[in-house]
């Protein structure tokens, strides 16, 4: 904003519009979509054990620090591209309430699944709490690796060592006999029960939005998407939207 007289020599003026101000505006708009989501799908679960804090945080920072859709040629070839942010494609209130909507979704799938598929077996409200743990845990980091455009070792390193965390975490606090849920997923993960309820929640849980993902790009892609899609192929010149 304050570019015309910060700016030592206007050439750079064009590099900080077109390629850091676009990415800025994309990490930004998902970044706040996407701490809406992960947050919303456990205050709806009721229940909450290190969530924010240490299982799901360090993979958005990374993601909002680091994630590109575009690569800096594209970006500077293209100006055109810029006018997302006019658009406001990357956030808006369309997309905050369909991201509202499939939060609840994965949140009814989370909680209803688990309590169907044990509701004749003798499993413990601990039992019950660590599998809802562990699986919303996987559930917003699959989402969030849907959405990464660009992966570094870091970024790997963020979004699956979140899960292996926070299996870490949960193997030496069920260790303690002093605590309630003392050996508790040491039972779970010897059945194939709790694995295959891992399975369905996520298959179920984040079916909905795949499929509307590959819908809308297939017959309503972005400029961006076109030129995501130009740099994979190699294309000359993406076919834009005026």
């Amino acid at each position: 904003m304050a570019s015309d007289f910060a700016m030592g020599q206007f050439q750079f003026l064009k590099r900080l519009l077109l390629v850091h101000g676009h990415w800025n505006y994309q990490r930004v708009g998902y970044l706040v979509l996407y701490n809406f989501y992960r947050n919303a799908v456990f205050v709806l679960m009721l229940f909450c054990v290190f969530y924010s804090v240490i299982y799901t945080s360090v993979p958005t920072i990374v993601v909002g620090v680091l994630d590109k859709d575009l690569s800096h040629k594209t970006l500077l070839k293209y100006p055109k591209l810029y006018g997302a942010g006019h658009r406001h494609e990357a956030y808006n209130l369309q997309l905050f309430w369909i991201t509202m909507i499939d939060t609840l979704w994965q949140s009814l799938v989370l909680f209803y699944i688990p309590l169907f598929t044990y509701k004749e077996s003798s499993i413990d409200i601990w039992s019950m709490g660590s599998l809802w743990t562990i699986t919303v845990v996987i559930l917003v980091n699959i989402h969030l690796a849907m959405d990464i455009r660009r992966w570094v070792f870091i970024t790997h390193a963020a979004v699956w060592g979140s899960i292996m965390i926070t299996y870490a975490c949960m193997v030496v606090l069920d260790s303690i006999p002093i605590f309630p849920n003392y050996w508790t997923i040491y039972h779970l993960a010897k059945s194939p029960t709790y694995w295959l309820t891992i399975s369905l929640i996520i298959i179920m849980a984040l079916l909905p939005r795949f499929l509307l993902k590959v819908i809308h790009q297939i017959f309503w892609p972005s400029d961006i998407q076109i030129a995501r899609e130009a740099e994979i192929l190699r294309k000359v010149t993406p076919n834009l939207r005026s």
